[in-house]
């Protein structure tokens, strides 16, 4: 697999960044597991260290109290230090997760697999829902679970939605709910406390995609969309301050301005519009060394702060 991506599985279409192994519709949870390369297990080592004496002789080795190294049982790979506190969730429970959601709520797994290898981890799951913003535009609901190994992200159970005309990803927020729970690694993970504050259920996606049609219904002069970018990308209000993001809001804003973005025709110049134009940009056309980075920006970095940024301008212009 290439850079980001260490390994990943998936059923269905084929996902936009076209990384992983197919597997049919009905395979089990467990195997799913298995084909997302995903059979292991992070451990708590001890740190250790080798005395020297004065002399410069060897005196053995000690080990630093409260202090132990993440590593992955099947090949000893380090990812962190972590105090004894450090509570890690296991490749096995993020799957767990969903078998009762797969069994009585009807969600489907869809993709699966580990990054930076194997630092952090991921399960995305179909939860059914869909809605048709303008009447023909359609956007599918998905629920994401991340954790990582190597301090850079707290466990995650997050709403994700996808427009199918141009599979861009964008998780599900609102001006009174993230869509998300976050679980510090210090916090035992509780599946069911993390469904309850979620919501499982159609009244967060309901909200959603009301207030995307709110969004489409309303239209946008080039003036106005030329300021949501630049509160996106916070460019400077003097020009004359070198700025190396001020390229990417002008990228965004040609895709809206032209209409050069996928499903143009069906968005139009309306507050959806650019919004699918900087999810579109963010995802399939931002400068990333592979789509394993890509997908791991989206997901989890600049990208995702960059689309989340552009619903919350967006939506308080719907308010």
């Amino acid at each position: 697999m290439v850079a980001a991506v260490e390994t990943m599985a998936y059923t269905g279409a084929v996902p936009w960044h076209g990384l992983g192994e197919k597997l049919e519709i009905d395979v089990s949870l467990d195997e799913f597991r298995r084909k997302a390369g995903l059979m292991w297990e992070v451990e708590k080592r001890p740190v250790m260290f080798a005395g020297l004496c004065m002399e410069g002789a060897n005196n053995g080795l000690h080990t630093v109290k409260d202090k132990f190294v993440l590593t992955r049982n099947t090949d000893m790979r380090p990812y962190a230090v972590v105090s004894g506190r450090y509570k890690p969730v296991q490749p096995k429970e993020i799957f767990e997760f969903f078998r009762d959601l797969l069994a009585l709520h009807g969600m489907r797994m869809h993709t699966a697999g580990s990054l930076m290898d194997g630092a952090r981890i991921w399960a995305l799951a179909e939860t059914g829902d869909s809605a048709f913003i303008k009447g023909a535009d359609r956007v599918d609901g998905y629920l994401l679970l991340s954790t990582s190994y190597d301090l850079t992200l707290s466990t995650l159970a997050q709403f994700t939605s996808v427009r199918v005309v141009c599979n861009n990803t964008l998780h599900q927020a609102l001006q009174n709910s993230s869509g998300r729970v976050t679980i510090p690694h210090v916090r035992d993970f509780n599946p069911e406390t993390v469904k309850d504050e979620l919501g499982i259920g159609s009244e967060q996606w309901y909200a959603f995609t009301a207030a995307l049609k709110v969004m489409a219904g309303i239209k946008l002069h080039s003036s106005q969309a030329s300021d949501v970018l630049s509160k996106v990308f916070k460019i400077p209000e003097d020009p004359t301050i070198p700025f190396a993001d001020r390229i990417h809001a002008d990228n965004v804003y040609n895709l809206f301005d032209q209409q050069r973005f996928t499903g143009a025709d069906l968005a139009g110049k309306t507050a959806w519009g650019l919004l699918n134009a900087t999810t579109e940009y963010v995802d399939h056309y931002k400068r990333a060394r592979n789509n394993g980075n890509r997908l791991n920006s989206a997901w989890f970095g600049e990208g995702a702060s960059i689309k989340g940024a552009a619903l919350r301008e967006l939506m308080l212009i719907a308010a």
